[in-house]
């Protein structure tokens, strides 16, 4: 229920149940945010969240878990018992007047209670459920236990965390796996939602865990399609083969020194060399004609010489400022202290600050996501107390029905129909943000178009992996990944010809998608005024890497960055390692925001006729998925570090070395699942020695615990010591790599996760589908295109132009 002072957001007409626990909360506190009307409901003695650390003060009040104020945050609270008739005739009342229900509960367990979609849909045709489980509603996995690190494991990003003298490394917030899966149900219900418009009713979206997490690390499976290869940890990409980790004087920065064609760019790092007298011994070196891919280790070993004491002689802050000021990409590792006091966030007004009277206090949060001309998204309440809103709600039922839908088609049709059909994108964006944010618009039936350009390569085509190792940009894995389901048409936008075109395509489009640094659509002559000027109701969306706007708007850099200066970094590892790295992470964090954004933009124009932008920084958007950690520094000044792959509520909870040098994770939860992995091991003597009696125990001897687990370990295939461990009822899962991922996992096999595509240069290859599967909207990828390949049907079908027109712009060479 919105309140009568507070502006309309875009999903104000929806309301949605929430069932989830802790794996699914950040997907109603994303449509929340949005607008819509999300409920609470949590049995009557607190839901599981609220015992998750830490907590305000350090009391472990299930009103004071940091995570649950986080998460559930504009949300109104309910409390029912769904096991007893009275609980389950209230939520069935709820129903009636429902657009969403979301829910983390085993697979089948509604069902059995009678509360399954079946039941659902007999209430109310028009409720889409959304089912947000570790492995999916069906196949061998789907009845696994499984937590953070398990999922971590399960989906290949585990196996390339960490040093590579230790094990893989988790996040140690451990709850990154709800992140990514809370991010892609929130789309899937959003989906949905767009395809209900169609049919008149809604269906059962089904959210795997592990495949959420996938999307974050579709490289480990890329490099062992394209070139046969399983990534090491502490993999990266081959633009540079100095260390991306700096110390200096007060904790480390990350900086790539970069090579090869485009290094120019890198004049500003050697102007800041000349300024502080450094610069004698860079002037020499032809950074252009240097091939990254071939030159000598001794060369980069040379440059590190020079590069090491200029930067361990100085402060986080000293080489942050310097590298803002002249142009380079130099970001610190950052610790969460250091993120509340960033300027650039308190420039943007980026946090908020919500009263908490239960508590006698106020606290500063993440703020909104997004800033946006029309509906931004909002913070309107704090969570909400243990059935605090009961009387509410029950005073609002029964509401009345759902206006009847108006399909666009025969309801028969629904399976032949994507939910984005006859939507018009434009997409101005490379690398990886851009494309990860049209993908999933495209793959369900959005019409895009996407402009590159042979003059100025999509930089995503560069890095590799390349088919057989041909080096090539027709032939990079990650590139066939992420553009699939879009034309390319390519466009040299520097000329007033090419600009011509590209404004003929805003004014065909819905929505327009660039990622480039702020300011650069402006110059180009694509600013949202400009495109406003040509389209009115054009949404507009601008994912910069700090958004619009604050004294680092200008700054340079990637996700490899700006997952340094979000935090990550700094809780990816073992205590004593230098910060761990998580590839360019935040490019899969943003597009989660921003697909949301613009599902919920389209729904808003639909209703109003108004289109909108939308300002992200993919800065900003990481930070919510680190809510907790950055709560716990404002509200007990606890500065969160890595903790390695240790839990305080679980031992032994870690990843162990198996036979041939593979791994696998096991989380150890409470004493019955203690008991259940003695017995599954084989109960040996050790385990029931006094040390490991009870938790608190285990934990003051965890060293001693960790060496005779991996013991037992060691001896056995990774698979089988998942199975045993599993078969027992506790979470487990093999630290799987590329391989593993598209040659020996049954569950991925079995829910038809990697599609194979066939390719006019690469020749066939794995493309992964999307972690949330619609039945009335199967999703079925095209290939990625060859540059440009498009250009003329586009300019011909989409702007109909004559054979004369396209040739008078090619004669102008800015199809190219």
């Amino acid at each position: 229920m919105r309140e009568p002072d507070q502006p309309e957001g875009m999903l104000s007409p929806y309301r949605v149940l929430d069932l989830t626990d802790e794996t699914g909360q950040p997907c109603g506190k994303l449509l929340a945010d949005l607008g819509a009307d999300v409920i609470k409901i949590e049995p009557p003695q607190g839901d599981p969240a609220r015992r998750r650390a830490p907590f305000v003060d350090d009391d472990p009040d299930p009103e004071k878990s940091l995570y649950w104020l986080a998460y559930n945050a504009n949300k109104r609270g309910l409390a029912l018992d769904l096991d007893g008739d009275a609980g389950q005739a209230e939520f069935r009342r709820l129903v009636a007047t429902a657009d969403i229900v979301l829910e983390s509960f085993a697979p089948g367990y509604l069902a059995v209670i009678g509360l399954g979609y079946a039941e659902l849909a007999a209430i109310n045709p028009r409720v889409v459920l959304v089912s947000i489980t570790p492995f999916g509603q069906e196949g061998p996995h789907s009845g696994y236990r499984a937590s953070d690190i398990v999922t971590w494991a399960m989906s290949g990003m585990m196996s390339i965390s960490g040093e590579s003298a230790g094990p893989p490394a988790q996040v140690s917030d451990n709850a990154q796996s709800y992140m990514h899966a809370s991010g892609d149900a929130a789309i899937g219900a959003l989906l949905a939602l767009e395809q209900r418009r169609q049919t008149g009713r809604g269906q059962h979206v089904d959210v795997s865990m592990q495949e959420a997490v996938i999307r974050g690390s579709f490289q480990v499976a890329a490099s062992w399609d394209m070139e046969g290869v399983n990534l090491p940890r502490e993999y990266r990409p081959t633009f540079s083969q100095t260390p991306w980790n700096w110390r200096c004087e007060d904790g480390y920065v990350v900086y790539i020194v970069p090579a090869g064609p485009g290094a120019s760019r890198r004049g500003g790092f050697s102007r800041w060399l000349e300024e502080i007298g450094e610069g004698e011994a860079f002037r020499e070196i032809d950074w252009e004609g240097m091939d990254p891919f071939t030159v000598e280790k001794e060369t980069w070993d040379a440059i590190t010489d020079v590069v090491a004491p200029i930067f361990a002689s100085r402060t986080k802050a000293e080489l942050y400022i310097a590298a803002n000021r002249h142009g380079f990409a130099l970001y610190p590792h950052a610790t969460v202290d250091e993120t509340w006091d960033d300027p650039q966030l308190q420039a943007r007004d980026f946090w908020r600050e919500i009263e908490h009277p239960e508590l006698g206090r106020s606290i500063r949060y993440p703020g909104p996501f997004a800033k946006a001309t029309l509906t931004p998204p909002a913070h309107r309440r704090r969570a909400p107390q243990i059935g605090e809103h009961n009387a509410e709600v029950a005073a609002e039922l029964p509401a009345p029905p759902p206006d009847a839908p108006v399909p666009a088609s025969d309801a028969g049709d629904a399976i032949t129909r994507k939910p984005l059909a006859g939507l018009k994108v434009l997409d101005l964006s490379w690398l990886m943000v851009g494309p990860m944010t049209t993908k999933p618009l495209a793959d369900y039936g959005a019409e895009v178009v996407h402009i590159e350009s042979s003059v100025r390569v999509d930089a995503q085509r560069t890095p590799g992996p390349f088919k057989g190792g041909v080096r090539d940009v027709e032939l990079c894995g990650d590139y066939c990944q992420v553009r699939t389901s879009q034309r390319s048409i390519t466009l040299d936008l520097s000329q007033p010809a090419g600009l011509a075109v590209a404004k003929r395509l805003v004014e065909w489009a819905d929505v327009v998608v660039d990622n480039f640094a702020a300011g650069v659509t402006d110059r180009m002559g694509l600013g949202y005024e400009a495109l406003r000027a040509i389209n009115p109701e054009i949404i507009a969306l601008s994912c910069s890497g700090q958004g619009r706007g604050g004294p680092n708007a200008g700054s340079k850099g990637g996700g490899g960055h700006y997952v340094a200066l979000a935090g990550f970094t700094e809780l990816t590892g073992r205590p004593n390692d230098e910060p761990g790295y998580l590839s360019a992470y935040t490019d899969f964090i943003a597009p989660r925001f921003n697909v949301a954004l613009l599902l919920g933009a389209v729904d808003y124009r639909r209703r109003t006729g108004q289109g909108q932008f939308f300002d992200v920084s993919q800065y900003e958007t990481a930070l919510h998925w680190l809510a907790p950690s950055l709560l716990d520094y404002e509200v007990n000044g606890r500065v969160a570090t890595r903790l390695g792959n240790r839990q305080p509520h679980a031992a032994p909870h870690g990843a162990y070395r198996c036979r041939g040098d593979r791994w696998c994770a096991i989380a150890v939860t409470g004493e019955a699942e203690w008991s259940a992995f003695r017995t599954a091991i084989g109960d040996p003597a050790w385990a029931n020695a006094a040390r490991f009696a009870s938790h608190e125990a285990r934990k003051r001897h965890e060293d001693a615990l960790d060496a005779l687990v991996e013991e037992w370990t060691r001896r056995r295939e990774p698979e089988d010591v998942m199975q045993t461990v599993q078969s027992a009822g506790v979470p487990a899962g093999v630290v799987q790599r590329g391989e593993d991922l598209l040659e020996r996992d049954p569950q991925l096999r079995h829910r038809r996760f990697w599609q194979t595509l066939d390719h006019p240069a690469l020749g066939r290859y794995q493309a992964p589908q999307h972690s949330f599967r619609l039945p009335e909207a199967p999703c079925e990828l095209r290939r990625s295109r060859l540059t440009g390949e498009d250009t003329r049907e586009v300019l011909q079908d989409v702007l109909s132009m004559s054979d004369d027109e396209i040739a008078e712009v090619a004669g102008a060479g800015v199809l190219q």
